[in-house]
Order: structure tokens, then C-alpha cells, then sequence
């Protein structure tokens, strides 16, 4: 490691990265339900019980499209009783808004629906809410209804075309403390808005701060989980930096910190996550999973990973996902 960088580079694209980190924060099924119940619509929100959604496993995005967005899907109960429905969420790593992200889901969501019927299920669907989350510096200006994709038609030809609007959260416009009431949370969604600002040598300690204002609140790895983002997009941000923050902001832990950031343990650490949450995934859609496959699923690295992860709704065996053509 050079004297002064944060030994936290990595080969991926941003895009990547990005994705990587909201999935961390959206695995955990109480973070994914505070964050849903939070940035919902008040209205929407209040449908929903207070139970954790249940992540489903596999992708529904078209893999040309990977690097643009990534997705999730949670099976969430609804107050009182009232059955079911689906929150599709799909996460934009672009910069700027996409006027097109509406028919990107018109295509989405009946793969949904689709799947729901070939798993056995029977009428009526259930309901699906999409969901756009996304942190580009620029604001988004895009409408929300798939109806402004078309022109203005006589009464007589709307009954025919499809309609309907999707939630949106854009980060980079809700305020600091709206964020979350929960301080964890909110640092790391506060992270993901900051990112992605342009920052020069100037600015970097400045936004960071902003970031880990919490920081004392803290765990001491939830700390850590926030400076390894950031340091591999920021990466002209260095160790001398980050701890000037850390000393102003949770200086007992500052040595302690540093260390575990700049430990390659820490990224075997953050594998052994993609390693147990693939493994669950397997588990519950293919049973039980042979000896050989655990063995090969902890010995991949993590591009294979996320690979496997995308194709777990989409393969019709364990064979079939494993030797990908797509893949190594």
C-alpha cells in the first residue's frame, strides 16, 4: 500500500460498486422494511404490516442493461389482513434521469407476474409497486407516469394503453435528516448521495464529514462498511483524510478503524456476505445444496458471485447456473 492511500482500489466499475453497497444495506430484511416504510408514499406505506419483506431471489433486468440499473424484489404483507404484494425495486446507477426508465419497467414487471404463474399460482396477480431508487447528482425530472411517454390521444383511444406510475426516491433531493430516523441508516444512504458529488482535494474531507456526522453512534464495523464505499469511488481520497475525519468525529476509534479499512481480511469479510446470501438464495429455490457446490459457491470470486445471483430466477437447475456460458 502507498503511504498515504486508503488500501481499499478495486477493478470494479462505479456502477458496481454502487449496486454492491445498496444490496448490503437492502439484504437486511429490518433495514429493507424501514427504508420501504420511510420513502414510500405516506399513503402506500401505511398498506403495508409491520412484518420485514421477504427478498425474492434472481434479476429481472435485461443484462445488457446491467451496468445501467440493477433490481430487487421483496414479498411484503399488507396491514389488516389484506393479503400480499410485490415491491420492485430498481436501483439507477446512471448520473443523470432516464426519460425511458417507465417502459424499462413495462417490461419488467410481467416477468414478475410471470414467474408468480409458473411457480403454481393462481388468479388473481397480485399487486406489484415499483419502486425507482435513485442518486445521480443531477435531479429527477423525468415524470413518473408511463402515460407522459405519449402524446395527448382523444378519450376514446386511452381505455388501450397501458398505464401507470411508479414511487420514486431521489436521494440526492431529500434532506440529510429525512433520510431515516434510524442514525445507521441514515449515514449510509447519506453516503450514496454524497458519492456521487464532484469533490475535489478541497471538498473530499468536507463531504465526508457530512457523512460520518454520526459516526460516534455507530458500530465500529457499520463505520468501517461506509469509508470501504467510499474510498473505492473516491479514489483520490486518502488515508491521511480519512483520519482527520475520524479523529474529529469518533476520535477513540480512529486507529482501530484505520486498520480494519485497510486489512484485504476485511474484503474476504465482505465475499464471505456475497457467499451466505447466494448460498440462501440456492437453498430456497434448488433445497438443499451437494457438498462440491457450497465448495465451489465460497471459492468464486465476486464478479461469479453476483453473476450466479442474477441467474438464480432464470435457470432451471443448479448445473445450469453453474457453468453459466457467460461466465468463466
Amino acid at each position: 500500500m502507498a503511504r498515504h492511500e486508503v488500501n481499499m482500489r478495486m477493478s470494479e466499475s462505479p456502477s458496481g460498486i454502487h449496486d454492491a453497497f445498496f444490496k448490503q444495506i437492502m439484504s437486511q430484511p429490518q433495514m429493507a422494511g424501514r427504508f420501504l416504510r420511510e420513502q414510500l408514499p405516506t399513503e402506500l406505506a401505511a398498506q403495508l404490516s409491520v412484518d420485514p419483506p421477504e427478498l425474492q431471489p434472481g434479476s429481472y433486468v435485461d443484462r445488457n442493461l446491467a451496468l445501467l440499473h440493477s433490481d430487487l424484489l421483496y414479498r411484503v404483507r399488507l396491514a389488516n389482513g389484506n393479503g400480499e404484494a410485490f415491491i420492485y425495486v430498481l436501483i439507477e446507477h446512471k448520473s443523470t434521469p432516464d426519460s425511458l426508465v417507465a417502459l424499462q419497467l413495462l417490461q419488467y414487471l410481467p416477468r414478475i407476474w410471470a414467474r408468480w404463474c409458473k411457480d403454481g399460482n393462481r388468479l388473481p396477480l397480485p399487486p406489484i409497486i415499483p419502486l425507482v431508487v435513485y442518486h445521480g447528482a443531477r435531479a429527477w425530472t423525468v415524470p413518473t407516469a408511463f402515460a407522459a411517454l405519449f402524446r395527448e390521444f382523444r378519450s376514446a383511444v386511452r381505455p388501450y394503453l397501458p398505464f401507470f406510475d411508479y414511487a420514486l426516491v431521489d436521494l440526492g433531493r431529500i434532506e440529510d435528516g429525512l433520510l431515516s430516523d434510524d442514525a445507521h441508516l441514515r449515514t449510509l444512504l447519506k453516503a450514496m448521495k454524497y458519492v456521487v458529488r464532484k469533490n475535489d482535494d478541497s471538498t473530499l474531507c468536507k463531504s465526508l464529514d457530512i457523512v460520518l456526522a454520526e459516526a460516534a453512534a455507530l458500530d465500529e464495523m457499520d463505520v468501517v462498511q461506509v469509508l470501504a464505499y467510499i474510498s473505492k469511488v473516491w479514489i483520490a481520497l486518502t488515508a491521511d483524510q480519512v483520519r482527520e475525519v475520524l479523529r474529529r468525529r469518533t476520535p477513540e476509534r480512529e486507529d482501530t478503524i484505520m486498520r480494519q479499512l485497510t486489512q484485504p481480511a476485511f474484503e474476504e469479510g465482505m465475499a464471505q456476505g456475497q457467499v451466505r446470501l447466494l448460498t440462501r438464495q440456492l437453498t430456497r429455490r434448488f433445497g438443499d445444496l451437494p457438498k462440491e457446490v457450497k465448495e465451489r459457491i465460497a471459492s468464486a470470486d465476486s464478479l461469479t458471485l453476483e453473476r450466479w445471483s442474477d441467474l438464480v430466477l432464470e435457470a432451471p437447475d443448479l448445473d445450469t447456473l453453474l457453468n453459466d456460458p457467460t461466465g468463466d
